[in-house]
């Protein structure tokens, strides 16, 4: 991938090289690796779609060097995969979980995850504090953000402006293309927060509005790999996704454009947690420390387009081009505190659900 060699020779020229660059040596350096016996197999629930996908490529090389078979296991949800973690705590079916902040905080409130071991988790200090969840028990590996996207040949045939504020969904020449997640999928819940003024207060202002116009929705889809699939297809016109759904898509082709709108959005963070009881503890504290690397932080920038959490990795222009949020965008983010969002969730998503009732 030509982007990504051009990245990778940046880094070196950046003050942080060397550490990137050593960490670059960690993919084709495996003197240490374990690399006798049967495979150790290492259960890991992850995401569905294009974003599991490029997990699973970019944590090949640590699969080689510690001498693992992982089993990804792909979910609905990250919040079924945390009430999967729940159903099984006494016997864990999986040594990590992956999810985002709003999810993630369930199973620390729960008592799910174990704690980070800075012994092993050396890069944990690296992270940036919009990162850090309030346990230390969550890797926040990468940044993204739910924004527009639109058919951007689609608006140009047509004569149509292009979206720029949150408003814009619902312009009546695209009723009945709106693509948008139910509210059990962050994107789906981060939409209506915006749509209420990215203020948790007033989210019944977002609710009212996307209620206003539940007849131009087609369904609220309960899964983002269900929406990336309609995406792909053309079947929405407009919607509201992470930009690490759809940034990968349009490096792959796919004819849409993605934006911030002008109020900005909330921020989310790609968590994951070692399981507390798992039989392989060690093993799941290394894994996090990997995902922190410099160089897996690079790889997942440029195949998830999540933006890095690891402080001494910067974001490229033509990627923040692209829409990964740069230090620039995430000081304008809007960041909600995991709290307030695990404490009023599943009243808020019953809301939704009513206000959505076809009538």
């Amino acid at each position: 991938m030509k982007q990504a060699s051009g990245i990778a020779k940046r880094l070196c020229r950046h003050s942080f090289g060397a550490v990137a660059t050593a960490a670059l040596a960690v993919f084709a350096c495996v003197a240490h690796a374990q690399t006798s016996g049967t495979p150790t197999t290492l259960v890991v629930a992850t995401y569905g779609g294009s974003l599991g996908a490029s997990l699973k490529e970019v944590f090949e090389p640590f699969e080689k060097q510690y001498n693992v078979t992982i089993r990804w296991v792909a979910g609905g949800t990250s919040a079924e995969n945390v009430a999967r973690v729940a159903a099984t705590k006494e016997k864990p079916e999986f040594d990590l979980v992956f999810g985002d902040t709003m999810t993630h905080y369930t199973g620390s409130a729960q008592g799910l995850w174990a704690t980070i071991d800075e012994s092993i988790v050396t890069r944990y200090k690296d992270q940036s504090p919009k990162a850090k969840a309030p346990g230390n028990d969550i890797i926040g590996f990468g940044i993204w953000l739910a924004g527009i996207f639109y058919q951007d040949k689609e608006f140009v045939k047509r004569g149509w402006k292009p979206p720029t504020r949150w408003a814009d969904l619902f312009r009546p020449e695209l009723c009945g293309r709106v693509g948008i997640n139910h509210p059990n999928v962050s994107y789906g819940l981060h939409a209506v927060l915006m749509l209420g003024g990215g203020d948790s207060a007033k989210i019944g202002d977002g609710i009212a509005k996307i209620a206003a116009n539940k007849n131009c929705i087609p369904v609220l889809e309960p899964s983002a790999p269900k929406l990336d699939e309609k995406v792909q297809l053309g079947d929405y016109l407009i919607g509201v996704h992470g930009n690490i759904r759809i940034i990968p898509m349009m490096q792959k082709g796919t004819q849409v454009k993605f934006l911030i709108p002008e109020e900005g959005a909330v921020i989310g963070s790609t968590t994951v947690s070692p399981v507390k009881n798992s039989a392989r503890a060690r093993l799941a504290q290394e894994f996090c420390n990997w995902i922190l690397s410099p160089a897996v932080q690079v790889k997942l920038m440029e195949k998830t387009a999540l933006a890095p959490t690891n402080m001494t990795v910067p974001v490229p222009r033509e990627m923040a081009e692209l829409g990964v949020p740069n230090a620039e965008v995430l000081k304008r983010a809007i960041l909600i505190p995991d709290k307030i969002v695990y404490e009023n969730r599943r009243a808020w998503i019953r809301a939704i659900e009513r206000a959505m009732e076809k009538s």
